[in-house]
């Protein structure tokens, strides 16, 4: 299996990059020896993870651990921002990143304290669904949740793309001690994938990008009436814009036409209702707002290259590979 390397060439311990997809784009199986975290800031992937695909649109994040194999598709016009770091070198300015030859060091009893902190973050975030401290509302079992894949609401999902930016410009701009300011901003980032585990709201943030804010309120709107019968208009009117604007300005920010991301997250939630129960396909489909089966399941088959009942009927299969 390829081992990537750490992608920073100095001495930090956070690398963050920016990648736009602009073609069908596979990216093989691969392992590192750090953490990754991947958010989709515009368009839409599918992850493959501990031998789960999960379907993945603007919001979502996945994490990966050290020493376990992953990859992706990734469709035309995504964007996708990556954070990798090193929790147990992070508040430390010491070299340790020298190309494949990573050492694990011992951590100095003074910063027992950053280390415990750390290891709290990243037990909640794990992929460890079975955590004693996390609530019980919190724990799903769906292919979603498996793959450790987090839905982030629209707010909290501007805020981590401006802390990633604010990251990869402390990078750029290499200032005093600006080693904790990265650690700083990625501690705020775990934290509120944390929040999200506990299904804590986000607060909407600062504006920081003008088009993801002109569609702010409509992309909350979408995550609380997905199920409901939904026009363009009624989309456009959370944020105040006028339909022919609201279209140019959402395909801008995120990749997709309002009905096109509006299907994507409708057949995600659908998804859930599939692999979580004993739920009829028809009713899944209910559930999201598609009254006519047939045709959830050639939209379903259309995103995601299978009908329905190939992701409800593996899910048996897809528990027992991961048991194993």
């Amino acid at each position: 299996m390829t081992y990537y390397d750490f992608p920073a060439s100095d001495t930090s311990s956070i690398a963050v990059a920016f990648e736009t997809y602009h073609t069908l784009t596979h990216i093989e199986a691969h392992m590192h020896r750090f953490y990754e975290f991947a958010l989709v800031t515009r368009g839409t992937c599918t992850h493959s993870f501990r031998g789960v695909e999960a379907p993945l649109i603007v919001g979502d994040v996945f994490i990966i651990p050290p020493h376990e194999a992953h990859g992706y598709t990734v469709h035309p016009n995504t964007s996708i921002a990556n954070c990798y770091f090193f929790p147990e070198r992070l508040g430390q300015l010491t070299e340790y990143v020298h190309g494949e030859t990573f050492q694990e060091l011992a951590v100095p009893a003074g910063l027992s304290d950053v280390r415990q902190q750390w290891d709290s973050l990243l037990e909640t975030i794990s992929l460890r669904t079975d955590s004693k401290k996390m609530p019980k509302s919190s724990v799903v079992t769906d292919n979603l949740s498996k793959q450790g894949v987090l839905h982030l609401d629209p707010a909290a999902a501007m805020d981590v793309e401006a802390l990633l930016m604010r990251i990869h410009e402390e990078h750029i701009n290499f200032q005093y001690e600006s080693e904790y300011m990265k650690s700083a901003a990625l501690q705020m980032i775990l934290v509120i994938f944390k929040r999200t585990r506990f299904c804590m709201p986000q607060k909407p943030p600062a504006p920081f990008a003008q088009k993801k804010q002109l569609i702010l309120n409509s992309l909350i709107f979408l995550e609380n009436n997905y199920s409901s019968p939904l026009t363009v208009k009624e989309i456009a009117d959370a944020s105040s814009l006028s339909e022919s604007y609201f279209r140019t300005v959402f395909k801008e920010a995120t990749g997709l036409s309002p009905l096109d991301y509006l299907n994507w997250l409708r057949v995600v939630k659908a998804l859930e209702y599939l692999q979580s129960g004993k739920m009829l396909v028809s009713d899944a489909a209910a559930r999201v707002g598609i009254l006519d089966a047939n045709y959830f399941s050639r939209l379903f088959k259309k995103l995601m290259g299978q009908p329905p009942n190939f992701f409800k009927k593996s899910k048996s299969a897809i528990s027992n590979k991961q048991e194993v």
